[in-house]
Protein backbone atom coordinates (compact mmCIF):
# COMPACT_ATOMS: atom_id res chain seq x y z
CA UNK A 1 0.00 0.00 0.00
CA UNK A 2 2.91 2.49 0.53
CA UNK A 3 4.04 1.79 -3.15
CA UNK A 4 1.21 2.86 -3.94
CA UNK A 5 0.92 5.95 -1.97
CA UNK A 6 4.27 6.66 -3.38
CA UNK A 7 3.38 6.46 -7.10
CA UNK A 8 1.11 8.24 -6.56
CA UNK A 9 2.75 11.13 -4.96
CA UNK A 10 5.21 10.95 -7.69
CA UNK A 11 3.18 11.13 -10.24
CA UNK A 12 1.20 14.22 -8.69
CA UNK A 13 4.82 15.77 -8.08
CA UNK A 14 5.66 14.90 -11.69
CA UNK A 15 2.16 16.66 -12.98
CA UNK A 16 3.21 19.99 -10.31
CA UNK A 17 6.96 20.71 -11.27
CA UNK A 18 7.01 21.76 -14.99
CA UNK A 19 3.51 24.11 -13.88
CA UNK A 20 5.49 25.95 -10.52
CA UNK A 21 8.32 27.73 -10.33
CA UNK A 22 10.09 25.39 -7.92
CA UNK A 23 13.78 25.37 -6.56
CA UNK A 24 15.30 22.07 -7.19
CA UNK A 25 18.00 21.22 -4.63
CA UNK A 26 20.48 19.93 -6.87
CA UNK A 27 20.87 21.39 -9.84
CA UNK A 28 22.25 18.50 -12.43
CA UNK A 29 18.07 18.28 -13.59
CA UNK A 30 15.89 21.23 -14.86
CA UNK A 31 11.36 21.33 -13.99
CA UNK A 32 10.40 19.69 -17.10
CA UNK A 33 13.35 16.59 -17.36
CA UNK A 34 12.55 16.39 -13.63
CA UNK A 35 8.51 16.55 -13.63
CA UNK A 36 8.89 14.07 -16.68
CA UNK A 37 11.21 11.59 -15.01
CA UNK A 38 9.09 11.64 -11.68
CA UNK A 39 5.77 11.05 -13.29
CA UNK A 40 7.60 7.65 -14.91
CA UNK A 41 9.05 6.93 -12.00
CA UNK A 42 5.45 6.87 -10.36
CA UNK A 43 4.16 4.59 -12.94
CA UNK A 44 6.92 2.52 -12.67
CA UNK A 45 6.07 2.36 -9.02
CA UNK A 46 2.86 1.25 -9.87
CA UNK A 47 3.79 -1.59 -12.32
CA UNK A 48 6.54 -2.91 -9.42
CA UNK A 49 3.29 -3.02 -7.17
CA UNK A 50 1.15 -4.69 -9.14
CA UNK A 51 3.87 -7.23 -10.11
CA UNK A 52 4.07 -7.90 -6.40
CA UNK A 53 0.76 -8.68 -5.87
CA UNK A 54 1.05 -11.14 -8.97
CA UNK A 55 3.82 -12.83 -8.21
CA UNK A 56 4.95 -13.01 -4.64
CA UNK A 57 7.63 -15.03 -5.57
CA UNK A 58 9.98 -12.37 -7.19
CA UNK A 59 9.85 -10.06 -4.30
CA UNK A 60 13.44 -9.69 -3.82
CA UNK A 61 13.56 -8.10 -7.28
CA UNK A 62 10.79 -6.40 -6.68
CA UNK A 63 11.74 -4.88 -3.55
CA UNK A 64 14.83 -3.69 -4.86
CA UNK A 65 13.56 -2.45 -7.12
CA UNK A 66 11.18 -0.60 -5.85
CA UNK A 67 13.81 0.90 -3.31
CA UNK A 68 16.37 1.97 -6.04
CA UNK A 69 13.66 3.59 -7.99
CA UNK A 70 12.02 5.66 -4.96
CA UNK A 71 15.60 6.35 -3.63
CA UNK A 72 16.76 7.41 -7.19
CA UNK A 73 13.38 9.76 -7.25
CA UNK A 74 15.79 11.88 -4.84
CA UNK A 75 18.10 12.97 -7.53
CA UNK A 76 16.67 12.86 -10.78
CA UNK A 77 12.89 13.42 -9.61
CA UNK A 78 14.11 17.16 -8.28
CA UNK A 79 14.21 15.89 -4.46
CA UNK A 80 10.49 14.98 -3.34
CA UNK A 81 11.40 13.53 0.23
CA UNK A 82 8.04 12.18 1.13
CA UNK A 83 7.50 10.13 -1.43
CA UNK A 84 11.25 8.95 -1.76
CA UNK A 85 10.75 8.13 1.98
CA UNK A 86 7.50 6.10 1.84
CA UNK A 87 8.51 4.43 -1.60
CA UNK A 88 11.44 3.63 0.66
CA UNK A 89 9.85 2.12 3.32
CA UNK A 90 7.58 0.23 0.94
CA UNK A 91 10.30 -1.68 -0.62
CA UNK A 92 11.80 -2.57 2.07
CA UNK A 93 8.58 -3.67 3.34
CA UNK A 94 8.08 -6.00 0.28
CA UNK A 95 11.52 -7.30 1.17
CA UNK A 96 11.10 -7.85 4.81
CA UNK A 97 7.50 -9.62 4.77
CA UNK A 98 5.75 -12.43 2.64
CA UNK A 99 3.65 -12.05 0.19
CA UNK A 100 -0.03 -11.99 0.78
CA UNK A 101 -2.27 -14.90 -0.31
CA UNK A 102 -5.05 -14.11 -2.84
CA UNK A 103 -7.81 -15.71 -0.89
CA UNK A 104 -11.48 -15.16 -2.78
CA UNK A 105 -13.78 -16.29 -0.31
CA UNK A 106 -17.08 -17.51 -1.86
CA UNK A 107 -20.03 -15.20 -1.64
Amino acid sequence: MLVWVAAVLFIVEGFYLPTHAVVLPFGSVDLPSAGALSAVAGLALIFLAAFYRSYGDYRAYLGTLTVLVSTADLWFGGGFWVGSIVGTIGGVLILALPPYGLVHQPG
